[in-house]
């Protein structure tokens, strides 16, 4: 009985994670009621995430708006992008799914095929490109052109992630809403083992990352 109450009991672990989620997922949703705001909110979201898939977590409030602060210009601008291509691909779906169902034209048919398959690229980049903002610094375009070229040989993986943000949202919207309070907190932690494997096998560290900066700042402070 007394190994029940233990800090290290698995099922208080799991209560203390939950609450981690909640944490987490209340955070993101403050950082992204601006909208623009969103792309870095979702950084600083895998960031922590990554870290607690990795067992290197620490202070979470810190954590998440550290990150929100030091990625921000990248990650907005990243996320202005993907909002810009979204409503284009939004425009793009109504008209195949309105005029290339039931018989319409073949070219709105057509349409409705690409922008579907676009739509999925999109989703999947969507999911990607702001964890690997989390690892890596650069340049947004740069960030993007290297998301790219790892979907393309991870894109099972990617889609996977995907597919398990996507179903969190659809349960918890349409079949038991108090799900939401730890969505998307939870599933990002559920994707970061994935994408902490991607990362990996391309050589990214969190620990890379945040070394250089330290040492960055160590240099800077040298007489």
């Amino acid at each position: 009985m007394k190994s029940f109450f233990r800090a290290d009991n698995p099922v208080w672990k799991f209560i203390g994670n939950l609450a981690d989620f909640f944490v987490l997922s209340l955070l993101w949703a403050l950082c992204s009621v601006p909208v623009v705001t969103a792309g870095a909110a979702t950084t600083a979201l895998y960031y922590v995430t990554l870290k607690m898939a990795s067992n290197q977590e620490g202070r979470l409030w810190q954590q998440f708006f550290h990150a929100f602060r030091r990625n921000f210009r990248a990650a907005t601008l990243l996320w202005i992008g993907f909002l810009t291509a979204g409503a284009v691909l939004a425009a793009d779906l109504y008209y195949g799914l309105r005029y290339g169902l039931r018989g319409g034209s073949a070219g709105a048919q057509a349409m409705l095929v690409l922008a579907l398959v676009v739509t999925l690229l999109y989703l999947c980049l969507l999911s990607f490109v702001f964890a690997l903002l989390a690892r890596v610094e650069n340049r947004p375009a740069a960030i993007f052109a290297m998301a790219g070229g790892m979907l393309l040989h991870n894109f099972l993986p990617v889609l996977s992630g995907v597919l398990v943000m996507t179903g969190f949202w659809l349960v918890g919207i349409f079949v038991f809403a108090p799900l939401l309070v730890v969505v998307p907190g939870f599933p990002a932690y559920c994707n970061s083992f994935l994408y902490n494997r991607i990362l990996a096998h391309y050589g990214f560290s969190l620990e890379d990352r945040d070394g250089a900066r330290r040492g960055e700042g160590d240099q800077a402070g040298d007489p």
